[in-house]
């Protein structure tokens, strides 16, 4: 049971719904709307219905205009109640969906009456008296989201919105959003859509008066409100709403097409809030349809005294049947019935007096609705196969029932794939996410020859990098010529990672020009380089899939998705960055010009999770995994198509390492308010060394004469700076120098011994989660956000009060929203002499086994799936550079140290 009043049709026409404008009175509605064939689109309502024309626009909207409908509800006239001359639901022929569920092609197909029929005005007064009773968990649960997390929710909405919600309903729970969103003030433009046109103005009036949201009715069906959606342009942004276990009435195919085709009419920067429900106890979902009051039991049969007034006619007779309804374990579904008490048959006459009869078996089962149940795995893959990107999960306490806000976004990287080498799709996403940031956030051409890292090539360079490696490696595996300017490969082949106290000491790295080639040959040359990409993998009988071939494929693809990370971390330090287009924060942004006087934002002190590894699988204890390149020189296919890929310093699979001893780790990282506590205690804010790069402190904008908490404007983002009562909550980001210094700190203070973890004890945490812990498409990597918050399973989980309470492994945050130092120095797994050297990037790796650079693991936000994914993937990082987008969680070992 669910409060939308439509199934959707997924063909939509371009018809749009009728606009129901309160402030239009009953007389005329009724007028404009008696010769009705089809509904009126938004360009062809009533001029009064101007205000929510989409061709205006919102931000020319006055939210506290005296025009406003909310200011004259009560001049309508009456309702629509008992007039016979309302129009029929728009779009929607109900007497030939009964009678063809009635009289399926297939004789031997179970019998179906639409679940539409449930929902006049009476039925839709049932269902509303069903919301308030105590078995019905849903409405109550999802009432409670709303009025815990409303005003969180509503952050995720941006100023000057299009608010549509389907399948409105009472609207009692939506009122609880609206007045979020008055509260924020934001001005927001509401449009509820429903079929039953009585109840639909009821509900509208019921909402009362706002000052910013501004409300309004459609009346229509969902395929219909697809092309009311698609009217807005790209610059107004979406918002919808599909509350009620709505989706429940379709089943995971349906809804997975009916969500698809919704994604295609969204622009990117929409939002999505769906409300699902769970598979719980299978009792307790059976209670919540067949309450003990019997209400349920009514509003089921009421729908066969509708189906008279549909058909007018006398058709059937609801003392024939008995409301019948179970719950489906196996598939996750509540099914709902009309059972036959007798044989009989039911008469329809058509309008010509021809008559169609139906046969019914004694207890023959009719059925009249599916409400599905959704496991939060099958709801991840939902949500994963429709590429929307999940950015909040509001659960209630009894953990039945979640809200999900779900964005399109301007690319979608979905989880590592089974097969090593990736597919065209996923090469298109990460072309996209790379044009987003080389092409819109770093600003042409002002921006190109900037270096905001001086330890950095300019921005420029990365343009011409990425494509060059990628052609000169096809070049060397296929035999073929480098595409033209082969020059390019002199200047571009290979970066730079100087030391960070000596920046004249440098690996061998590509020549810098004294002057660069202009940026459109640059994205030319990308351009025939992405086509001459396609045509290897779009030809197999010229480009057969070898090993070797599938491993250059594999290591230009992650090769690129690292640098793109790179770039992020250099776009934050830079003032010029551009945000990313379409997509909102949900806070609010200070001027760079100010500081803020809130107090930074705290979560809970992380918790301790107690690591025995003698207890755990040898698997999890393992580190790396087989991956020789010898094995690219043998011809079997079969191989190269289904074996995992690796860097050289992953190889090969270490399992006789012995497993450190018994140790806690904390279930998240340390945040930023935290290491201010502690930059404060030891008076190190006027140590500019200790400081991390990631913050922004007035000193950067003006000349300062103290340093105090009040100079620390924020977290920089690329979004720009975020003010630590905001922020404060988050990861801090800093070098693993400063991390140290921390860790020691905090040990004298605890009394205990604290430090970074090893790569072995952090390899061993990280892979224990990922075998026992379901990933829920929170995880903050994979740009789900663009900031580095925990992930909410950790936020919404931690709920301890002291540092000593234990914790178990579901409770880690991450890996994601930023990398995880460790006290390991970067070197091979095996001995130096015995490590096998890349034949494709001989320097990768070996270049750096310095004892400067730390092993660093996990991930970032901005880190793809195939990277934070593969927990054999070994990043590093020198110990004091401040750059990277890597924070620390502590360990405690008891006397032992690192």
């Amino acid at each position: 049971m669910v409060t939308s009043t439509m199934h959707p049709v997924l063909n939509p026409p371009t018809i749009t719904p009728v606009i129901i404008d309160l402030r239009v009175s009953t007389k005329d509605f009724k007028k404009q709307n008696s010769q009705h064939s089809r509904p009126t689109s938004p360009e062809s309502s009533s001029s009064s219905q101007d205000e929510f024309s989409t061709q205006s626009s919102l931000a020319d909207t006055d939210s506290a205009d005296s025009d406003s409908m909310n200011g004259s509800i009560e001049t309508a006239d009456s309702d629509f109640d008992n007039d016979e001359s309302v129009p029929p639901v728009p779009g929607v022929d109900l007497q030939k969906m009964i009678l063809s569920g009635l009289c399926p092609s297939d004789p031997t197909a179970l019998k179906t009456i639409p679940t539409m029929v449930l929902y006049d005005d009476l039925g839709l007064q049932l269902y509303d008296e069903i919301t308030y009773l105590e078995e019905y968990y849903l409405a109550q649960e999802e009432i409670e989201i709303l009025e815990r997390d409303g005003d969180k929710l509503v952050e995720h909405i941006p100023d000057n919105s299009v608010v549509v919600e389907l399948g409105a309903g009472s609207l009692r729970k939506t009122a609880l959003l609206l007045k979020a969103l008055e509260r924020k003030r934001k001005n927001i433009r509401y449009y509820a859509l429903d079929l039953m046109l009585n109840e639909l103005t009821k509900s509208l009036k019921s909402l009362g008066q706002f000052n910013n949201v501004k409300t309004a009715g459609l009346w229509g069906t969902y395929e219909q409100v697809l092309a009311f959606v698609s009217s807005f342009g790209p610059d107004v942004p979406k918002t919808l709403l599909w509350l009620g276990s709505s989706i429940g009435n379709l089943c995971r195919e349906e809804a997975m097409d009916f969500i698809a085709s919704y994604r295609k009419t969204l622009n990117v920067g929409d939002n999505w809030l769906i409300g699902i429900d769970r598979r719980n106890d299978p009792q307790a979902i059976t209670l919540a349809y067949n309450d003990s009051k019997g209400v349920t039991s009514n509003f089921i049969m009421n729908g066969l005294d509708h189906i008279n007034t549909i058909l007018q006619q006398d058709f059937i007779n609801r003392n024939n049947f008995r409301y019948f309804a179970r719950y489906n374990v196996e598939v996750g579904r509540h099914e709902a019935y009309y059972q036959v008490k007798r044989a009989h048959e039911l008469v329809y006459r058509d309008p010509s007096q021809k008559e169609i009869r139906i046969p019914l078996a004694k207890d023959e089962i009719i059925n009249v609705e599916y409400s599905y149940k959704w496991s939060p795995q099958e709801t991840t893959d939902l949500l994963a196969q429709t590429e929307f990107t999940r950015i909040g999960q509001w659960t209630c306490s009894s953990q039945r029932y979640d809200l999900h806000l779900v964005r399109k976004t301007p690319f979608f990287f979905n989880s590592t794939d089974p097969m090593p080498c990736p597919t065209q799709d996923e090469w298109r996403e990460l072309h996209k996410s790379w044009d987003l940031v080389t092409m819109h956030m770093i600003q042409h051409p002002s921006m190109l020859l900037e270096k905001p890292i001086a330890l950095r090539h300019p921005f420029l360079f990365y343009l011409g990098h990425i494509p060059v490696f990628l052609d000169t490696q096809l070049s060397r595996a296929l035999n073929e010529k480098l595409t033209e300017p082969s020059y390019f490969n002199v200047i571009f082949e290979r970066g730079i990672d100087p030391n960070v106290d000596d920046p004249t000491q440098c690996h061998t790295h590509s020549v810098v020009p004294d002057i660069w080639p202009e940026v459109d040959s640059i994205t030319n040359f990308r351009d025939r380089v992405r086509a001459r990409l396609f045509n290897v993998l779009n030809d197999p009988e010229r480009y057969p899939m070898t090993r070797r071939l599938a491993r250059v494929l594999f290591m230009t693809f992650e090769h690129e998705a690292m640098h793109l990370e790179t770039l992020i971390y250099m776009l934050v330090q830079s003032p010029n960055t551009l945000p990313p287009s379409s997509l909102t924060v949900p806070w609010t942004m200070v001027g760079s010009s100010s500081s803020s006087s809130s107090s930074p934002s705290w979560v809970p002190p992380a918790s301790w999770i107690s690591v025995d590894p003698s207890t755990l699988d040898k698997s999890i204890l393992s580190l790396g995994h087989n991956d020789s390149e010898v094995q690219d020189l043998l011809e079997n296919k079969k191989y190269a198509l289904d074996s995992e890929f690796g860097w050289d310093n992953e190889n090969p699979l270490i399992t006789c390492k012995s497993p450190p001893s018994a140790f806690k780790v904390q279930s998240r990282q340390v945040t930023n308010s935290e290491y201010l506590i502690y930059l404060e205690a030891t008076a190190q804010l006027k140590d500019k060394n200790c400081i991390p790069v990631s913050w922004i402190m007035i000193q950067e904008l003006v000349t300062p004469t103290t340093t105090t908490v009040e100079d620390i404007i924020g977290v920089k983002t690329v979004y720009g700076p975020v003010p630590l009562s905001i922020s404060g909550e988050w990861p801090v980001s800093c070098s693993n120098i400063q991390a140290t210094h921390y860790a020691a700190w905090l040990s004298k203070q605890a009394g205990q011994t604290l430090g970074l973890p090893t790569e072995h004890e952090l390899s061993i945490v990280f892979k224990w989660k990922q075998m026992t812990v379901p990933k829920n498409g929170l995880e903050n990597y994979g740009f789900r956000q663009w900031h580095p918050c925990l992930d909410q399973r950790n936020q919404s989980a931690s709920t301890t009060t002291t540092t000593t309470t234990a914790a178990t492994i579901s409770d880690l945050s991450g890996p994601g929203g930023l990398w995880d130092w460790t006290c390991t120095p970067f070197t091979p797994l095996v001995d130096k002499k015995e490590f096998e050297t890349s034949r494709l990037y001989p320097g990768y790796s070996s270049d750096f086994f310095d004892e400067k650079h730390m092993v660093v693991l996990g991930a970032s936000w901005a880190t793809h799936p195939r990277i934070a994914e593969r927990r054999s993937f070994r990043n590093w990082y020198q110990a004091n550079y401040p750059f990277v987008f890597a924070g620390f969680r502590l360990v405690q070992r008891g006397a032992r140290k690192c």
